[in-house]
């Protein structure tokens, strides 16, 4: 079959069958994933009939899709659960009614809920353009956009950390397939850099400057990175302070010790390879740590 016939299919299928407010999002994740697609080298007409068809049985009740799960012996999991087994349905149903063979594009539809470990680029593409597409707007949002201009590993996981801390705080149910996702992108990808970069985007976005990242790996046995930010006042940075820990709590990278807290003006956080140093102006001129490690890479961090 044709692409052009089967898309002119699929459209079809779309209008006929989604609410005009699942249709704009469908268009909102087409033109998304068309952005991601170029920027990272997915297959764009690949990517273009997976968004189409993402969320095309979305629209089913709760019984109808039990009914299905249960005539194709999907796991129990999916039963009285349409966010995860609508999914898992599309797949099945775009290779039975629309002859799709290609398993790359059945298995962005299959895991574009959950993910799975080992996502193609085009899995993960059709991911992410459902989390950013922009027409949503949830608390997180921007910050997993920012991580997407960044990298495309990068701003998965931080879409699937953000689903993980968002469905647990509403004590429902999480699948198994996001939180092997996680350990399985946190382990391949999950550099010290990135944890660095974490934190360093974390201290941006609450308004600290004049952030330096100090690789002093090949200088240092005590850890591989510095990152060191400016506050306002000590109020500021013991504030800053707790939205780091936050932050890389949430990533899992516990805190191994803190000086300073709520009585200096240089605040040290302890991540084992990466130390946070956060200081008001005065004692970060004083201290001059830049200076001390002149003669390591360094980069200045955009706010």
């Amino acid at each position: 079959m044709m692409k052009t016939d089967l898309k002119e299919r699929l459209l079809s299928y779309m209008d006929q069958n989604l609410t005009p407010e699942r249709r704009k999002h469908t268009e909102g994740v087409r033109k998304m994933a068309g952005k991601l697609a170029h920027k990272y080298g997915a297959d764009a007409e690949k990517a273009d009939i997976a968004a189409i068809s993402h969320d095309f049985f979305r629209y089913m009740d709760g019984e109808e899709l039990n009914t299905f799960v249960r005539a194709n012996g999907l796991s129990d999991k999916y039963l009285d659960n349409p966010a995860l087994a609508h999914s898992k349905v599309a797949s099945i149903r775009l290779r039975s009614d629309f002859g799709i063979e290609d398993e790359d594009i059945l298995n962005a539809v299959s895991y574009h809920t959950t993910g799975r470990p080992g996502m193609s680029v085009l899995e993960k593409v059709i991911y992410l353009a459902d989390a950013i597409e922009e027409g949503r707007s949830y608390p997180g949002v921007d910050e997993i956009r920012k991580a997407a201009e960044e990298g495309l590993d990068r701003g998965v996981l931080r879409s699937l950390m953000n689903t993980r801390e968002h469905i647990i705080s509403k004590g429902r149910f999480l699948d198994e397939d996001t939180l092997k996702t996680i350990d399985f992108m946190k382990e391949n990808l999950m550099t010290n850099r990135e944890y660095a970069l974490l934190a360093a985007e974390t201290l941006s976005r609450k308004k600290a400057q004049d952030l330096v990242l100090i690789d002093i790996s090949e200088r240092s046995g005590f850890a591989d990175y510095f990152l060191i930010a400016t506050g306002g006042s000590l109020r500021m940075i013991n504030s800053l302070s707790d939205d780091v820990e936050a932050a890389m709590e949430a990533a899992e990278l516990p805190i191994k010790s803190v000086e300073g807290k709520n009585v200096s003006e240089w605040i040290l956080l302890d991540f084992g390879d990466l130390i946070v140093n956060l200081f008001t102006p005065e004692m970060r001129e004083k201290y001059n740590i830049e200076k001390i490690w002149a003669d390591c890479p360094m980069e200045q961090i955009e706010a």
